[in-house]
Formats: structure tokens, sequence, C-alpha cells
């Protein structure tokens, strides 16, 4: 079994560092495109299959200088220069894709003979090790070592205040702590700590009141580390809390194993640093963020999903990193969010993705843009759906792999910056209105390989630009079509390409597959309404409102306002498609970290690994 994970993890780490290749070839995809609203796009950039590129450095900016760099948004760059900012990004934010878990977060067991055992009893506990101190029904533990727990804890916490150098393993064996006011677990220094859940065991943490503070830090977390923090093993822990989070690392918080059931006020797990989860079951619920990292005032903290089974259900986002966010694997049902997928920067090359949203479905959004800044204007709440001058030449959204499907009563794709899709299936149940639209982005977006089916208003559709590399049609109808009709695609012979339930009203339809070929006819039908187009071009637009930007021939041209014709949402669930969606697996690289203080890294990497690492870091 720990074999099969290990191989897991080596597949997810190449997987993960091929994102640098499709990142740099997707950025350079994008680096044509302009924020003109007109019928055509004017860039001369050329995007092969081998992210060549041939920049045309005389184009003419809005102001009439052929200085490009003179407006607000950068929107040609070289693919030098592309690397650059993606490297840029990585380092600013310290990530390492190779060094995401080590081979002690991974392996999440212990060695019975060099354990201390601590019995809790009531208001108090029993142990016979000097390196902890029982007192006035607190637990402090002293020194590294690898700590057992077992028993039931009323009113009492358990602290861990070791040296700056100590790793301190807390084994949980059948645990349950209440504690009136204060953390459960409360992580006050030491280099590291592991919270590992013992083999068929269940545990349970409680904080029921208000937090009462004790020292200088802000402890509002039924689990509270000022350090890094990693739960693993095969065994169940429930937390709940009524006041503050669930569990939160002021550094990093890892996750490699176990099922874990959090209820909170605040969010369920919060990393300053970064979110890391390799595996594990989870239940999330709580009135903020599902998963969150960083600051919110800074653009520092991120997350990176390879694995696990997480569901959802909370009152803002349900995942949610102030910079980077990855996801290259897991199984991610979101049931309730007001937005589902939201970071600066958003990756996914794997997993199977769900999303249900009261506003955006996935959100790529800068400098407090997003869900926590403006519910009801512009920038990633309802409003005119990120019009340009909310436009970012930093955030993006890059779709590589994976199967995602989104049903959103907000924006379904929103990029304050770009939107680019190389891989993977995307489906979406954008807004039944026309306030938002089933894409948007302020730059501009481009798709060179995988299938997407975007439905919703017409009212602020935009579609994919010329600069892209694989067919597209948006389409907007003249009558709104009810819930639960079928949008289907044809070839000129009357053979079906590409069909897709629908289980929201619409009137509008992005739609692209490998299949569309340049050229060829295709009809579009929904209910008893159709369309019948020539790809004479890459992208095909037709019909009435939309904001087609920078390519594409709108009928109508230029934009049309958010009307009061659109219907109410009728939000009443997914029909998803059966495709072929990229899973991740874990990868090698791992270092050790089996000492009590420090540990040397031991993981090796491939010829082909270290050259890609030097050249690509994402």
């Amino acid at each position: 079994m720990r074999k099969n994970k290990y191989m897991r993890h080596i597949a997810g780490i190449r997987k993960c560092l091929a994102i640098g290749l499709t990142a740099a070839m997707c950025m350079a995809m994008l680096a044509g495109c302009s924020t003109s609203q007109s019928t055509s796009s004017t860039s001369d950039t050329e995007v092969t299959s081998d992210v060549s590129t041939e920049t045309d450095a005389d184009k003419v900016s809005p102001n009439g200088s052929a200085d490009a760099e003179n407006t607000s948004v950068k929107t040609e760059m070289t693919v030098e220069e592309m690397q650059a900012a993606i490297d840029e990004a990585m380092s600013d934010a310290a990530i390492d894709i190779t060094d995401m878990f080590t081979k002690r977060d991974l392996a999440g067991t212990y060695d019975e003979s060099e354990t201390v055992k601590i019995t809790l009893s009531g208001k108090t506990a029993a142990c016979n090790s000097l390196n902890v101190q029982i007192e006035d029904g607190v637990v402090t533990i002293k020194a590294a070592g690898v700590y057992v727990l077992s028993g039931t804890f009323t009113d009492g916490t358990i602290v861990v205040d070791a040296g700056d150098d100590d790793k301190v393993q807390l084994v949980l064996d059948g645990v349950s702590i209440t504690a009136a006011d204060y953390a459960a677990i409360y992580a006050k220094n030491a280099d590291k700590v592991f919270a590992t859940l013992a083999e068929g065991a269940g545990n349970s943490l409680t904080v029921s009141g208000d937090y009462v503070q004790t020292d200088d830090n802000n402890v509002d977390a039924v689990i509270f580390a000022k350090c890094d923090l990693t739960l693993g093993g095969t065994g169940s822990l429930t937390v709940k809390d009524t006041t503050g989070h669930g569990i939160v690392s002021k550094d990093d918080l890892v996750v490699t194993g176990g099922t874990y059931t959090i209820d909170s006020q605040d969010h369920c797990l919060n990393g300053k640093d970064s979110v890391r989860i390799a595996d594990g079951t989870f239940n999330l619920s709580c009135d903020e963020d599902g998963i969150h990292a960083g600051n919110d005032d800074q653009q520092d903290g991120y997350i990176y999903i390879e694995g696990g089974d997480i569901n959802i259900s909370v009152g803002d986002d349900a995942i949610h990193a102030e910079g980077l966010l990855i996801i290259t694997g897991g199984d991610i049902d979101v049931s309730k969010s007001y937005e589902g997928v939201e970071g600066y920067k958003i990756l996914v090359a794997g997993g199977n993705i769900d999303v249900i949203s009261s506003d955006d479905g996935f959100n790529a959004a800068g400098d407090g843009a997003g869900s926590g800044d403006n519910h009801d204007g512009f920038g990633g709440g309802p409003g005119m759906g990120g019009v340009d001058m909310d436009a970012d030449s930093d955030a993006y959204i890059l779709i590589t792999g994976g199967t995602i499907n989104i049903n959103a009563n907000g924006d379904g794709i929103d990029s304050n910056g770009y939107i680019g899709i190389t891989g993977g299936s995307v489906y979406v149940l954008g807004p039944s209105d026309n306030g938002n639209g089933a894409m948007d982005y302020g730059i501009c977006a481009a798709i060179t390989g995988g299938e997407i089916v975007a439905v919703g208003g017409s009212g602020m559709a935009q579609g994919f630009g010329d600069e892209s590399t694989q067919c597209s049609a948006i389409v907007n109808f003249d009558e709104w079509v009810d819930s639960g009709e079928t949008t289907t695609l044809t070839d000129s012979d009357g053979k079906e390409v590409l069909s897709y339930k629908v289980d929201k009203k619409f009137n509008s339809v992005v739609i692209s597959t490998s299949d569309m070929k340049q050229g060829e006819t295709y009809t579009l039908t929904v209910g008893d309404q159709s369309s019948t187009f020539t790809l004479d071009d890459i992208t095909y637009s037709e019909g009435s409102g939309g904001m087609q930007r920078p390519g594409g021939n709108l009928d109508n041209g230029g934009m049309q306002r958010p009307d009061s014709t659109g219907d109410d949402s009728d939000n009443d669930g997914m029909q998803k498609l059966d495709s072929t969606g990229g899973g991740s697996d874990a990868g090698d690289g791992q270092n050790s970290d089996n000492g009590q203080n420090g540990g040397q890294d031991s993981g090796s990497q491939t010829t082909e690994t270290i050259k890609n690492t030097e050249s690509i870091s994402i």
C-alpha cells in the first residue's frame, strides 16, 4: 500500500513539473491577446505546437503610440518574459514542487518502542516522562519525541512548547478533548509538529466557547500551530468550533492521510504560508473558507492539492489562495459556496472538480478584487462580469487536464487577466440572467486543446480569441432555453460531435472540442432552436449580446449592457458528462524528515527532472 502511494507521488511530481511546459505554451498563446473590443484581433503573434512565437514589435497601442508598454496592461510578452514572470511568482511564494512532502510527512507511522504514553482522564492526565508537564488541565510537551495520547480530557488542552529545532509527533489514539475557551491542541513552539491519527482510532476535538488569550499569540483554532503542522495517519478526526477556525498553521499546513470532519465558524483548514494536500478524506463545513492560504492583505499564500476526497459546503470560498492555487489530482466536490475556487493564479492539471457557487465558480483575482472585497460590484461579484477596468495581467486561470463541472449563479470561469485551456474537460452552467457570463476575462482567453461547453446568459457572454489554435464557437440564441434541454453539436453529415444536458435556463453557448475543424460546417441545436455555421476562422460568433474580445465576429459587434430580460436562476444541479479526466499521482524527489532535529534531503531526481527544474518552475 505504501509503495503504491509512493509511486503515485512520483507520478504527481513529474506531472506537476510538466505544468511548466504547458504554462509557458499557454502564456505564449495568450501573449498576443488584445484588450480591444473590436470584431477581429490586431495581433500578429503566431503560436505553434513547439511554443515558438513571432511578435509584431510595432503594434499600435490604444492611444496611438507604437509602444505597447505605455498602456496600463501589458498584452504582449516574449516567451522569456513569461517564463521570468512565472519563475518570479514561484520564487515569491517559496514554492518548490519537488519538495511538497517529506518522507516523514507521507509515512504517517511511528516506532512504538520509542513512544511516550500520555493518558487523559477527566480534568487531568498521567505520564511518566520528565519532558511532559501536567498542571491545571494543561499538558505541556517540552522536548522532541513521539507522544501517544489516549483517553478523554474535559476542559483541557495539549501544548507543545519545545525547542526551536525540535520535531514533535503527537499520535492521537482514541482521544476526546473538549476545551471551553482555548485550543484543544496548541503548538506554541517547535520546528515542526506531526499530528498522526492512529490506525482504526476515532478522535474528536472541540472548543465550546469564545477564545481567551493567554499569551501574545492570537490563538483562535481547535488545533493552532505557530510552526509547520503535518496531519497524517489512517484514523479519523472530528473537529468542532462555534467561534473560530478548525485547524490553523502560521507556517505550512500539510495533510497526507486520514479522515477529517471539520465544522467551524471560520476557515476549516488555514495555512498562512501554504496548505498542501497529498491524500485524505475531508468533510468541511463553515461560514468562511473551506481551505484557505495566505494573509488577506498579501498575495503570498498558496494551495497545492494532488489527491484526496474533498467535500466542501461553506458560506464563502470553498478553496481560496491569496497567491497560487495548484490542483494536480484528487476528487473535489463543492456542494455550497459563494465562490468555488479562487486564487490569484490558478493552475489545474488533473483531478475531478465539481463546484456549485452562488457567485463565480472559478475566480482569478488579486489585490482584494475577489469575493472578500465586493459581493455586489465589479471584480468578482455580481455585476458586469469583470470589465476591462479590472484587467490584471498577472491573474490567470490555466487548465491543462482534469474534469471540471461548474454550476455558478455568477460568472462560471472568471479571470481578471487570462484564461487558457490546453487540455481536460470543462463544463459550465453559468448564470440564467444577463448580469454575468459563463466565461469572463479581463484581457483574453485562448484554447489549444481539451473540451469545453459553457452555457449561460448572452448579455455578458464571452468566447475565445483568435489566438487559439483549437476551433471554438459562441452562439447566442434569440429565445431563452428551458432547463433540462440538451445542447447538441453535429457535423455536416448529421453526426453527433458533442452533446450536453443543461439543467439551467440559458440562451448562450460557448463550445470547443478537438473534433471541430476549420472550414467545416456544424449545427448547434438547443430545444427547438438551432444554428448552422461554417468555421471559416478559428473562432465563430453569432447572435446578439455579449462582449466578445479580442477575436470573433459578433453579429451586433460591440457590447450589450445587462438587462432585466433574464430569467431567475434555475440552479437545480449539474449534468456531468462522461469524460476522461486527468487524475494525478504523486512523486519522487522526497526529502527525509525522520530525525528529531532536522533531516537531510534523501530524494533523488532524474537528469530529466533536474533539467526541467532548472528551466521551468511550474
